[in-house]
């Protein structure tokens, strides 16, 4: 597994076949992490293998927010982990199965919903991987960055404030400034919480858990001798904090264009180490696209006026349907 799980293509797999069909979905939005050996095996039959939810299952404090247990009286120095290990549930009916750590905040829904599209195709491809999302800058950073999510919440809805601590924190001094407070302050709580999980993988989908977990698990190869990979999948499309490029990935996937000239500028991440890969989207619209084919074709345009009559639309096939969408925060109620 391990020689496995060093080839940087089990990424690249993972992020191009987010564009194709594996299965039928059911709701990925379950509120559990934990697939069974019936799940498995329904997903080698082609029926519906979907992570549940990457939640914290074992307690219900707030302190467990975002799957990782601690505790706020414990110091950096005491070892406040007391995270359950990831483990195969039936590791010889799997042989392929991984443990991936993901690594992401609720500032806003898109990082949480790319870690479980990212999940769901992990475990499309790999049945009986097991998962869990961990936000280590809430739980192990030192302030401001653990009151990140609080912050987020108040700025979305202050623009203007956004847009200062945004530009600000964006230069090049603070960047620095940053990386050595976060390295120097969270590091060793960051490894330990890394460690407790036993992963197979790394995955950060978010700009703070990228320069502090690089070193961690660089160490932690170190310190084990096991090479523990850690990928960064960026979810910004026109543009991107600098924090998010943090050189000692093995992989930077991204969107666009724009974000592979920004990490390798402000980043100086190499161009082998990048993968042009789209931003993930749950597998429900490829499942889609596929049961659509092409849409100008015959069968295309039966199976669109079929999805209208599910949506209710079937009486206005003379009339334009626009398909609004918005973020995660700050936009209000769509209806209105």
């Amino acid at each position: 597994m391990t020689a496995y799980i060093r080839k940087p293509e089990i990424m690249n797999r993972i992020m191009v076949g987010l564009s194709k069909v594996t299965r039928t979905e059911s709701d990925p939005t379950n509120d559990h992490t934990k697939s069974t050996d019936n799940d498995a095996d329904g997903a080698a039959e082609g029926s519906s293998a979907v992570p549940e939810s990457l939640s914290p299952t074992t307690s219900q404090d707030d302190e467990t927010k975002n799957g990782c247990n601690t505790s706020k009286e414990n110091t950096p120095e005491e070892d406040s982990t007391i995270t359950t290990p990831l483990q195969i549930t039936n590791p010889a009916g799997h042989p392929l199965a991984l443990k991936i750590l993901f690594l992401s905040s609720d500032t806003g829904g898109g990082h949480r919903a790319s870690a479980t599209s990212l999940a769901q195709q992990f475990q499309n491809l790999f049945p009986g991987s097991e998962f869990a999302l961990c936000d280590i800058v809430q739980l192990d950073a030192p302030p401001p960055y653990n009151m990140l999510v609080k912050s987020y919440k108040h700025l979305s809805a202050h623009p203007q404030q956004w847009k200062l601590v945004y530009n600000v924190s964006n230069t090049r001094a603070y960047e620095m400034l940053a990386d050595v407070h976060m390295k120097s302050a969270m590091e060793r709580s960051v490894r330990r919480r890394i460690q407790s999980y036993d992963p197979d993988v790394v995955v950060s989908v978010h700009p703070l858990m990228t320069n502090v977990p690089v070193l961690a698990c660089s160490n932690i190869t170190k310190e084990t001798g096991k090479h523990l990979p850690i990928f960064t999948v960026c979810t910004d499309l026109g543009s991107a904090h600098s924090m998010w490029f943090a050189n000692g990935v093995e992989k930077l996937f991204v969107a666009s264009d724009a974000i592979k000239d920004l990490a390798m500028q402000r980043g100086k991440v190499p161009l082998e180490k990048i993968v042009m890969s789209g931003l993930p989207i749950r597998n429900d619209f490829a499942v889609q696209a596929e049961k659509m084919g092409e849409r100008h074709s015959a069968e295309g345009k039966v199976y669109q006026r079929f999805v209208r009559g599910q949506l209710g639309l079937e009486g206005y096939e003379d009339r334009k349907t626009v398909l609004v969408m918005g973020g995660g925060e700050g936009c209000g109620r769509l209806s209105n």
